[in-house]
């Protein structure tokens, strides 16, 4: 049986650290690793094996969600340098999101602000990987949210499907909305 690397994403809960790694679907082959605790020395080695573990099971870009990180050690931080260490030899990235001021202090003061990349949102990680954010624009043609019945649409605003009669919005940028079944 083939394994799916989708089944590396599971939970990881260790004592004062809880580490959820989901998909990154607007990056392909990255993955988003939200942190919730302390990465220390009783941490950091079960968190660099997780990560080296969705690695090898073909994740090569790596954006952590600091924001509910509570407290980071010099060894957390080292462990991050040794996973950058090892998967940009392999053409892989990993980066910050969120990241709260003391966290990054230790960061600064340890001298690696220079080698880890942070980021405060999400557009700003997506330009560093080289993502481009299409301008949706009209006329477009739109899914009917229930049936999926393909309709041409020349604006933003609420439309009847022609098959199943259902009413569903498509906003300025192009999400489309079920607002009411018939």
């Amino acid at each position: 049986m083939q394994t799916n690397k989708n089944d590396f994403l599971t939970d990881l809960n260790l004592d004062t650290l809880k580490i959820c790694p989901t998909l990154y679907e607007k990056c392909p082959d990255s993955c988003l690793i939200t942190l919730d605790g302390y990465l220390d020395t009783y941490t950091s080695s079960d968190f660099k094996a997780k990560i080296m573990n969705l690695f090898s099971a073909g994740f090569y870009k790596f954006i952590i969600d600091c924001q509910a990180v509570k407290y980071i050690s010099s060894t957390g931080v080292g462990c991050f340098i040794s996973i950058l260490k090892e998967i940009r030899a392999e053409s892989g990235d990993l980066v910050l999101l969120h990241v709260p001021e003391e966290v990054y202090q230790v960061i600064q003061i340890l001298g690696f602000s220079k080698i880890i990349q942070k980021f405060e949102n999400a557009e700003e990680v997506e330009a560093y990987f080289g993502l481009k954010h299409e301008q949706f624009s009209f006329p477009a043609v739109a899914s009917c949210p229930s049936c999926g019945k393909k309709l041409k649409v020349s604006h933003a605003g609420r439309f009847r499907c022609t098959d199943c009669k259902n009413i569903f919005s498509v906003m300025e940028n192009g999400d489309i909305i079920l607002q009411k079944q018939a």
